[in-house]
């Protein structure tokens, strides 16, 4: 669409404008927008405007922009007149523009005439290393309401939606069809159009409430005549409305409400006028799997559920209606009845999916593609299994059958007809179906649990084999999309290895599991035939360290003490890490922290890169030397004891003993010395100290 719409400003005689700010308001009117798209669009509108009012040199004092399904509005309190502007524009060098007698050149005058201006009102100024002519063009200030039509014309076409839309005969792309527009500054109608729909100072309320078109006169009443029209413009004050009514009809059956903020936001967004109504359905229904039950009223429905004191699902649930109170007992039943049938599909995918026990089911599985190059679902399951397996040796021997059962029954609920139906209930329904074929309640719990954490701050697993089933899932994945080169690329992340990685991190902090990446990575990538491992090896332990530091960052780790414990991602079990930098955190806090940074910085200065020879005490020629060996010798095993029970700020505050050898050392022995085994006798004291302090942290990364 030719965004260069037709538009005028009102024809009659505006008022006379104060100086001061006055308010802005933009109402567009549109069929119902899908309430999935409101929440970034309100952000949009609030961005988009700010921006244009900057390119247009308006002064905004404050701004607020709302949406409901049927309209989205901004109020701002804008300067009656821009800001002036004065703008260089530089041309041709000063030789090109004028000849060696000072005369203007034909470059001169061409660039003074496209600007508007006379040669002599060019100016010379310097950038870098020559000279030029710049035109200094200055824009007088316009007044706000004479330049409002066309910065909101742009407004509204700026704003994009996931989808839009065209309808009738014209060509502007919207989520909705627009059915008006209303624009006013201070008393002040603002005309334009757009696609052939010409603004006005006109509102209109709920749709079915108060469908008349109304007059705003009055931009600060604008609010509250929507509300008289059965219109609560703000989404926050919908969302209280919901809540509040919510709760006091729970509490009116003795229950509470299950609270939701994803369908709280979600079902604010439906409505204008929220009116809570309480349903019920029969208690038979409540043998069904809780998750179920509360999935069918929220996922199709937009339902809220309830609980009693006991934390059981009641056999209740909550409407949201667009409409008064009168229509309570009409919607009410009209829900009940649908939920009833929703219900009565529930009961009976959940009936038929019990009558075929989950073992039974692993043939089925290798008749699903999990990936064209990765094989079926049997085929993944047998990889976690292996993973799982491999894990339970080192860490969980006693209860490997059950880590094994959990492992190759995984997936098995994944061709369900619950899970079909409710893909997000996929680990939940095996869960209910392991215990249905008399299973263990671990076993059962890990089928549910193996897909946790699903999100940034999400739970993690509580038992053992859901730990260790979290795990293997995770791992695989990620060591069969690097395997195939699908890693993720800027923003993007179709396979979400990056949320599936800091998963793996979180898991390994939290179980104290004596494993380290490498090695779980290097069981990962087994099933498959690799010419380049090692290679591979290497980028998927930098994806890991990459997503270390905003791991620990997030929870207010610096980043310095981050980097000084990077080195051990590869090596050492992540729960490691974090005791390492809580360390270091406490050893900040020491006197001697900085005296110590700088005796070990001495150290790294002159330590070679490169292996060296064991230390020859015989070679010692100051007494400085043999003493700083002899501190050295005498903290080794005690820092190495340490480091092995995980006592790491023990194990800095023994190696700070080496401070004040250290400054003697280097205060008085000559380390080059001119013998070269001298030389290289004192270098190698130098580098058993340096790989010694390496053990705990690298302390050349602190500030």
């Amino acid at each position: 669409m030719n965004n260069q719409q037709n538009f005028k400003i009102e024809t009659k005689k505006s008022s006379p404008l104060p100086t001061s700010h006055l308010p802005l308001l933009l109402e567009i009117g549109t069929e119902e927008i899908p309430a999935r798209f409101l929440p970034d669009t309100i952000i949009k509108l609030k961005e988009n405007s700010e921006k244009i009012f900057s390119e247009y040199r308006l002064s905004c004092k404050s701004m607020k922009t709302y949406a409901t399904p049927r309209r989205l509005s901004m109020i701002a309190e804008i300067d009656p007149s821009q800001e002036a502007a004065e703008k260089e524009i530089w041309g041709p060098p000063v030789n090109a523009a004028f000849d060696k007698d000072g005369k203007p050149t034909k470059a001169a005058e061409a660039f003074a005439k496209t600007h508007g201006l006379r040669v002599k009102d060019l100016i010379k100024k310097e950038k870098g290393k020559g000279n030029y002519v710049v035109a200094v063009i200055k824009e007088a200030a316009q007044q706000t309401i004479a330049l409002l039509p066309e910065l909101l014309q742009k407004l509204i076409l700026s704003l994009n939606f996931p989808k839009s839309m065209r309808w009738g005969s014209g060509s502007l792309r919207f989520a909705r069809p627009i059915h008006w527009i209303l624009a006013t500054y201070g008393n002040n109608r603002i005309t334009f159009e757009i696609d052939g729909l010409k603004s006005s100072n006109m509102a209109r309320g709920h749709r079915f409430l108060s469908p008349a078109a109304f007059e705003i006169k009055d931009c600060k009443a604008y609010i509250n005549l929507l509300r008289n029209n059965f219109v609560i413009l703000d989404a926050d004050e919908r969302r209280k409305v919901i809540l509040d009514g919510a709760k006091k009809l729970a509490s009116s059956v003795n229950a509470s409400l299950i609270e939701d903020a994803e369908l709280l936001q979600h079902v604010s967004y439906l409505v204008e006028y929220p009116v809570p109504v309480i349903g019920t359905f029969q208690a038979d229904y409540l043998y069904l799997p809780k998750e179920l039950l509360i999935t069918v009223m929220k996922g199709h429905q937009k339902y809220f559920a309830l609980e009693d004191a006991q934390g059981k699902l009641a056999n209740y649930f909550i409407i949201i209606s667009n409409t008064k109170q009168d229509n309570a007992e009409t919607i009410k039943k009209g829900a009940e009845k649908v939920i009833r049938a929703r219900f009565e599909d529930a009961r009976f995918y959940f009936e038929e999916d019990k009558r075929i026990p989950l073992r039974n089911r692993l043939d089925d599985l290798k008749k699903v593609i999990y990936h064209e190059r990765l094989g079926s679902l049997y085929d993944k399951s047998l990889r976690i299994s292996s993973i799982a397996d491999f894990i339970a040796d080192k860490c969980c021997l006693h209860k490997k059958e059950d880590i094994h059962t959990a492992a190759i029954l995984s997936k098995t609920d994944l061709i369900s007809g619950v899970v079909g139906e409710f893909p997000e209930l996929q680990g939940i329904m095996g869960g209910y179906y392991a215990l249905n074929d008399g299973h263990n309640e671990e076993v059962s719990k890990a089928l549910a649990e193996q897909y946790l954490p699903a999100h940034s701050g999400d739970r993690l697993p509580e038992t053992d084999i859901g730990t260790i089933l979290s795990l293997s899932d995770k791992l695989d994945n990620m060591a069969s999309f690097f395997m195939l080169g699908l890693t993720p690329t800027g923003t993007e992340d179709p396979f979400a290895l990056r949320r599936q990685a800091l998963g793996i991190i979180s898991i390994l902090i939290k179980s104290h599991y004596n494993l380290n990446i490498s090695e779980l990575l290097d069981k990962s990538l087994q099933p498959f035939e690799i010419d380049n491992k090692e290679e591979l090896m290497n980028n998927l332990i930098k994806f890991f360290e990459q997503r270390i530091e905003p791991f620990f960052t997030s929870s207010g780790y610096p980043m310095d003490s981050i980097s000084a414990i990077l080195n051990f991602v590869k090596s050492k079990p992540l729960y490691t890490i974090k005791e390492r930098l809580d360390a270091l955190q406490k050893f900040k806090e020491d006197a001697d922290y900085e005296p110590f940074l700088l005796a070990i910085k001495r150290v790294n200065n002159i330590a070679p890169k490169n292996d060296t020879p064991p230390v020859n005490p015989e070679l010692f020629q100051q007494e400085e030397e043999a003493m700083l060996y002899k501190e050295l010798e005498s903290i080794t095993p005690q820092i190495n004891s340490l480091i092995n029970e995980d006592r790491y700020y023990d194990a800095i505050k023994a190696l700070m003993t080496l401070k004040e050898p250290i400054n003697r050392f280097f205060d008085k022995v000559l380390v080059m010395d001119k013998k070269e085994e001298i030389k290289q006798n004192r270098l190698s004291l130098i580098k058993n100290i340096q790989t010694l302090a390496l053990q705990i942290a690298d302390f050349s990364k602190l500030a």
